[in-house]
């Protein structure tokens, strides 16, 4: 444990790459769980591996439970905390941590994306320019079918205040620095933050989780997996995920 934790991780820290770290963690701790549950080995050593909490920056993260809890019950009240707000933009604060997608896709969306009978979003993502796939739990399809048709003149979900454009890309965050989140968490952020719960506390598979975050995914031979692979596993997964942050918000009732 001592030599993985000082010749592994520590170097990566040292050279101030924490996300890869983290995400090293992660795929590691996805093996060892497997193993253990296999009886291979009898404890997971990964568990007893702490990373330091990254500072505040662009992509700034809440990555614990006791966190995460009171940010979703602000953020589902936003628009009880400002009356004044935006409902559009109370809407695109929830997609974007039901969805885990990136700040510049969710704030883009089209009204064509939108497959009303399959409930999900179909899109070329940024990155990888390859067709996405996001599966939406009844908690994302319902808050997108509320506010699909406010705007009839507009080809986009989330309008601007000229009401045909797009939210600016500031919305997000200036809504979550209004919240008190200024270098705690960032819209990108919400990636890393639904990365790791979904990791460590509902124990999801990795891949699942990169196809999700429209990462590029590697079978074992080097091929990439087809954008529809495990599809009804993701929708599953983001059901499981719209459920666990619904617990939560229950838990701050």
């Amino acid at each position: 444990m001592e030599i993985l934790e000082i010749k592994v991780f520590k170097r990566i820290i040292e050279r101030g790459a924490l996300s890869v770290a983290k995400r090293l963690k992660s795929d590691l701790n996805q093996i060892f769980k497997s193993a253990r549950k296999k009886k291979l080995i009898q404890y997971n050593p990964i568990e007893d591996i702490e990373l330091p909490k990254p500072q505040g920056g662009n992509f700034a993260a809440v990555t614990e439970e006791q966190e995460l809890a009171p940010m979703l019950n602000k953020i589902w009240n936003y628009s009880k905390l400002y009356p004044r707000c935006s409902h559009i933009t109370q809407v695109a604060l929830k997609i974007s941590v039901l969805t885990f997608q990136r700040p510049g896709e969710i704030r883009k969306l089209k009204k064509e994306y939108f497959y009303c009978e399959e409930r999900c979003f179909k899109f070329t993502a940024s990155k990888t320019k390859q067709l996405h796939i996001v599966p939406l739990s009844d908690q994302a399809f319902d808050l997108i079918d509320s506010i699909i048709d406010l705007h009839p003149y507009s080809e986009y979900i989330f309008v601007g205040r000229d009401g045909k454009t797009f939210i600016s890309d500031n919305t997000i965050n200036s809504a979550l620095k209004r919240l008190g989140y200024a270098g705690k968490q960032t819209a990108h952020g919400l990636r890393a933050t639904a990365r790791t719960m979904l990791d460590e506390i509902l124990e999801q598979r990795v891949d699942f989780i990169e196809h999700q975050l429209a990462h590029k995914v590697k079978d074992n031979n080097g091929t990439a997996y087809n954008r529809t692979k495990f599809l009804n596993n993701r929708r599953e997964m983001m059901q499981e995920w719209a459920n666990y942050l619904e617990s939560l918000l229950d838990q701050q009732q």
